[in-house]
């Protein structure tokens, strides 16, 4: 049994709310397109208002060398993400054996960011590794552990973090400056301690002729195939609530769900697909943008207090790759 120990999330220190981006940086599809689009009031960013003002981040090296000069990196990020999920699972770095990372934007092509962040924490030595599916790397960390299990050292740390701003166009006609937040989420895994969350992974799956659909080039802006991405997603996410639903024998209505960040008002017409409540449905976009691999995670880590054991959560991701993943958390 794959247990979740501890949960943890940060995000980046600079606000940027809708004011800032249209009044300041002059983002021309304004407030009644955000409203009606996305649904998304603020995010934060690695980048400092000035900067983006000045620059609108023409070029994402001079994004990436400002970043490190804050010292607000994915990196970063991720280790403070992980303090507080060692901490609330009660275990220090000596106890981590197994490091696995996820991180759609890294400053560095080396080392790997697991072994950045067991740098930071002073983890010692293990088979510390980057396993990255983008926006579905929480899914895909959960499936790989639960195939790992009677391989896994006591406890394993996952991370996921991005700093997707830094790749990010900020010019008048950009969409992305209104949806992209930099963050980090942690779990404390063990399949040998109880947690807080038991997990089940269901699924995962890849569909690479649509590899091109969502890029980042090393050191380019991100750039995709909105409407036939954000189609697939709507479309994929509900087949994964309602499968996962009805292999453990579900009401769909009678659980939590949580789904992939990627925007408020996506997740409005999942909630009306499937009739969902929408007090049973956990997130947090509107008010930190979309963290990608680490939205989900993130959202668990902010919901989970207010949860009660027995409780059951299905979650479903899809993000670029195209990926995709699902599974069960049970409160514990």
């Amino acid at each position: 049994m794959l247990n979740i120990l501890g949960l943890g999330f940060q995000v980046a220190k600079t606000e940027l709310d809708n004011d800032f981006l249209h009044k300041e940086v002059g983002l021309a599809l304004g407030p009644d397109w955000v409203d009606s689009r996305l649904g998304i009031n603020k995010r934060y960013s690695v980048l400092t208002k000035d900067y983006i003002l000045k620059t609108k981040n023409a070029d994402p090296r001079e994004a990436v060398a400002l970043a490190r000069s804050q010292n607000q990196t994915p990196v970063t990020l991720a280790a403070d993400a992980a303090r507080q999920a060692m901490a609330q699972a009660g275990v220090g770095p000596d106890h981590i054996g197994l490091v696995i990372a996820n991180n759609d934007t890294p400053f560095e092509t080396i080392p790997s960011t697991a072994n950045l962040v067991a740098q930071a924490l002073g983890i010692g030595s293990g088979p510390h590794c980057d396993v990255n599916a983008s926006c579905s790397s929480f899914a895909r960390h959960m499936h790989l552990l639960s195939d790992m299990a009677a391989a896994l050292p006591e406890f394993a740390l996952c991370v996921q973090t991005a700093a997707y701003t830094t790749r990010t166009d900020y010019g008048p006609r950009s969409m992305d400056g209104y949806i992209w937040g930099d963050g980090a989420a942690a779990q404390v895994v063990s399949t040998r301690r109880p947690g807080r969350l038991k997990v089940t992974p269901s699924l995962f799956a890849t569909k690479p002729e649509a590899a091109h659909d969502v890029v980042i080039d090393n050191v380019g802006h991100f750039r995709q195939k909105g409407a036939a991405v954000k189609e697939f997603s709507l479309k994929k996410t509900e087949e994964l609530f309602q499968a996962v639903a009805q292999r453990f024998g579900l009401d769909l209505k009678s659980v939590y769900t949580v789904a992939h960040q990627a925007n408020f008002v996506m997740q409005n017409k999942i909630i009306r697909g499937l009739d969902l409540s929408p007090e049973r449905h956990l997130r947090n976009v509107q008010n930190q943008g979309n963290i990608a691999a680490a939205g989900i995670p993130s959202v668990l880590a902010q919901s989970l207090p207010r949860l009660s054991p027995g409780d059951r959560i299905i979650y479903a991701v899809v993000g670029s790759g195209l990926a995709w993943g699902a599974g069960l958390l049970e409160v514990l």
